[in-house]
């Protein structure tokens, strides 16, 4: 894959204290070029270094000659997953990614290792908190993929993509595969189940986004994170723009955020899975030799395959009230 994207740096929230060195507080000609050479060492040339401010963080560096298209990373916190899922965007436009929550980092991936960095000029954010400001300018429009590298959030479907590839009407597509995918995870099953009655602009977005490529759990994810988008536009209409989530044009700090159905069905399942596993005391009774036998076949497939068929009916009764608010 070829580079995309140059990147630079805003300022954190953090602020870095000027060690003294000698005695007293003045400092001599001599001392200030010691300490200077010292922190250059330590910290690199100042045009390496994500300067710092006490206020409000104020983006930094140059920016692209076309749209703006603005990305919220974690939209509010324990919620892994970035939003919009995916931009469309043309050569010298800007994706300028804004922290709501943290930690967390943007990091250039590949499709074909989503949750590793990629060696092909990468840009990484580094681990930052809310109200920090990153921003890549788009310099051709092959796919980016990018994840977050704080260990197990990737893999938990905290990944993203620039444009990513078209499939609409192909066997590939997120609309055609999410019935397979559905059929085998809970997850997936359990979020698009709480997103069949979105209606209008929202119930489409990101149909069409291929999923080949994509390793199995990654195109779960993918699909998660769709309908996680399509969750958040719905609960936001008012950000709703041309079909798309619009992000750059509402107060983010009014953003509804809805429940992440796919994280608590997978915590669910996991929850389930863990307790059927413990082993029964040694003082227990001897099983009876009648015991009914169990389909696991059946339990393992179709689109309600949740572990526990209440708590996929609780997970969509508390995405249903939401989106009834």
């Amino acid at each position: 894959m070829s580079a995309a994207m140059s990147s630079y740096t805003s300022s954190s929230s953090s602020s870095y204290n000027m060690p003294m060195y000698g005695s007293g507080s003045s400092m001599s000609s001599s001392s200030y070029d010691s300490c200077v050479q010292q922190c250059v060492a330590q910290f690199g040339q100042p045009s390496s270094m994500g300067m710092s401010s006490s206020s409000s963080s104020t983006t930094q560096g140059s920016s692209g000659t076309g749209a703006t298209h603005t990305v919220i990373v974690a939209p509010t916190k324990g919620v892994l997953r970035y939003v919009p899922f995916a931009v469309n965007a043309s050569v010298g436009d800007t994706v300028k990614f804004m922290w709501n929550a943290g930690p967390h980092t943007v990091t250039k991936s590949s499709a074909l290792d989503v949750c590793n960095k990629t060696d092909a000029q990468a840009f990484a954010s580094g681990a930052q908190n809310a109200s920090f400001v990153f921003t890549q300018v788009v310099n051709d429009t092959n796919p980016i993929f990018y994840y977050c590298g704080i260990p197990g959030h990737c893999q938990k479907g905290m990944f993203g993509v620039i444009n990513p590839g078209n499939a609409i009407a192909q066997p590939s597509s997120v609309d055609n595969m999410l019935g397979a995918l559905a059929a085998n995870n809970s997850a997936t099953a359990a979020s698009w189940a709480a997103t069949k009655n979105i209606t209008g602009a929202a119930s489409s977005w990101g149909g069409g986004i291929d999923l080949s490529g994509m390793a199995g759990w990654a195109q779960n994810a993918m699909a998660e994170n769709v309908l996680f988008t399509r969750a958040v536009m719905a609960a936001n209409p008012s950000a709703i723009k041309n079909g798309q989530l619009d992000l750059g044009s509402i107060d983010l700090a009014s953003l509804m955020t809805p429940p992440d159905v796919a994280a608590l069905a997978a915590s669910s399942t996991a929850t389930t899975t863990n307790a059927s596993s413990v082993a029964a005391p040694s003082s227990a009774a001897p099983a009876q030799t009648s015991a009914p036998t169990t389909n696991n076949a059946t339990a393992k497939s179709g689109a309600g395959a949740l572990t526990s068929p209440r708590a996929a009916v609780a997970l969509v009764a508390v995405a249903a009230a939401f989106f009834a608010l």
